[in-house]
């Protein structure tokens, strides 16, 4: 049930979200960048929960954003799992 809530939150995310997030995160991205990130994402059906679709999307924004923003975003994700003690879902 939580996987299916948060893969649907991704899915109905806007760049601007995306980019107030960032903001709020300490990870710089452009709205024409996020844009694009949500394009790959529904494209390639990622599934935030899979270390593959994971490590393929770590590679888009590393390439497309930015190294430094991509090692911010999974860091980010990292302390989130911890914090919320979702460790079991990755």
């Amino acid at each position: 049930m939580l996987k299916h809530l948060i893969r649907t939150r991704l899915y109905a995310s806007t760049p601007a979200e995306i980019v107030k997030y960032g903001r709020q995160y300490g990870i710089h991205i452009t709205k024409e960048q996020a844009a694009e990130l949500l394009k790959f994402i529904k494209k390639e059906s990622i599934d935030p929960f899979s270390k593959q679709d994971r490590s393929k999307t770590y590679s888009y924004v590393e390439q497309n954003i930015g190294q430094r923003e991509a090692k911010q975003a999974d860091q980010l994700l990292n302390q989130l799992v911890k914090q919320y003690n979702l460790d079991h879902l990755l």
